[in-house]
Order: structure tokens, then C-alpha cells, then sequence
């Protein structure tokens, strides 16, 4: 079994909050626009940005993103 990376949940969290999209990105020191890419689903964090995020935020890495069952990749190599 493998997941993939469904709806970004991040404006939830950062409603639940009460933070603004805006003082998340000056505290997590990205772009307004980065912020907003992720929320659309326009970009994924990196594992690094989900674990500064989720020190940040006071959540669990794996609550930023629904998590969808999918196919497992196929890797070429084998």
C-alpha cells in the first residue's frame, strides 16, 4: 500500500489557530506566495518545511495533507 498527498489541510490549521496566512509565512521565513501555492495545491512541502511547520503550528507532520491510497510508483531499476 502506498499514499500520496491529497488537499493540502495547512488554511485549516492556520484557521484553527488563528493565524494569518501572512504571519505564518514571516515566522516560517517563505514567501506570502509560497503560502498560497501550498493552500491551492499549486506546491507540496518539503519534509523539512512540514517539520518547521509542524513545531511551529504544534501538529503532527502527516496533518497537513489528506492522505489518499494510491498505486505504488513502479521503479524502473528493479
Amino acid at each position: 500500500m502506498a499514499f500520496r498527498l491529497g488537499e493540502c489541510l495547512l488554511l485549516e490549521i492556520l484557521n484553527n489557530r488563528g493565524m494569518k496566512q501572512a504571519a505564518f509565512a514571516r515566522k516560517i521565513k517563505c514567501s506570502r506566495a509560497f503560502v498560497t501555492q501550498l493552500i491551492n495545491g499549486e506546491a507540496f512541502m518539503s519534509l523539512e518545511f512540514a517539520v518547521n511547520a509542524a513545531h511551529l503550528l504544534d501538529c503532527k507532520v502527516t496533518d497537513f495533507y489528506i492522505l489518499e491510497i494510491g498505486k505504488r510508483r513502479s521503479n524502473r531499476n528493479e
